[in-house]
Formats: C-alpha cells, sequence, structure tokens
C-alpha cells in the first residue's frame, strides 16, 4: 500500500489515496493558512476513527445502537524527543448493556492504529530524486 503525499506550498501538503484527498496544513499562527488539519492532528483523528469503526462493527454484530456513536481523543505534546507522549481516548456510546460494556472496549483495542503502536513499526526514511550539482 502507498500513500502520495504533494507539497502544495507554504505549509499544505495533499495526502491522496483511492481517490480520495486530505489536505493538511498549519494554523496561521504557525505560518500556515489553516486549510486543513496539522498532521497531529490528523494522527489523533485517525486513531478516534479506527476506534469508532471497531466499535460500531462489535454494535453491528451484537444488535447494539451505535447511531449515538462519538469518540473524543484527547493528546499532549512533550520534549526530547519533540513527540506525541499521551492519547485518552473516551468513547460515547448510550445505551450499552452493562454485560457488553467490557466487550465494546476489547473491540475498541482491536484498532488496527492503536495495534501499530503498541507494536512500534519500523519506519525507513529515504531521499530520492536527483542531486543538485554543488556551485
Amino acid at each position: 500500500m502507498r500513500i502520495k503525499v504533494l507539497h502544495e506550498g507554504g505549509d499544505r501538503f495533499r495526502a491522496d489515496y483511492r481517490g480520495h484527498s486530505v489536505t493538511m496544513d498549519q494554523p496561521v499562527e504557525n505560518g500556515g493558512s489553516d486549510a486543513g488539519m496539522t498532521p497531529p492532528e490528523l494522527f489523533a483523528a485517525s486513531i478516534a476513527g479506527c476506534i469508532g469503526y471497531y466499535v460500531a462493527r462489535y454494535c453491528q454484530q451484537a444488535s447494539i445502537d451505535s447511531s449515538s456513536l462519538e469518540i473524543d481523543c484527547d493528546w499532549s505534546v512533550a520534549e526530547h524527543p519533540h513527540r506525541i507522549d499521551a492519547m485518552a481516548v473516551n468513547i460515547s456510546l448510550p445505551g450499552v448493556p452493562q454485560n457488553r460494556r467490557r466487550a465494546v472496549e476489547r473491540a475498541a483495542s482491536l484498532c488496527l492504529l492503536h495495534a501499530t503502536l503498541q507494536q512500534k513499526p519500523e519506519i525507513r526514511i529515504t531521499l530520492t530524486g536527483e542531486q543538485s550539482v554543488a556551485a
């Protein structure tokens, strides 16, 4: 699987995959034009969305109404190295029977992104393209 991210100028980038596009940018106070979420904001949204997907699928299989499902993701940044150091995900799902609450939490923990963070992935970064001639 390969996603392509293109620089659109300034602090704006566009990610393209399967005919879909997502714009990423920085807020005005960081020098951007605020045309989209920042990459860390999109990362947190992806975690919340992935957890929501797994919960909704479980609810569908268990005949639990998920029409009012909401997921909040709070996150904080630490330094040395600069990174997201904590995420708190709250699943709001009114009407879950008491005997199904643990199962909903288990389903949430099966999220692909959550599992990826639990088992640190290998990330290789390479620079490609023609070299410029030194002046």
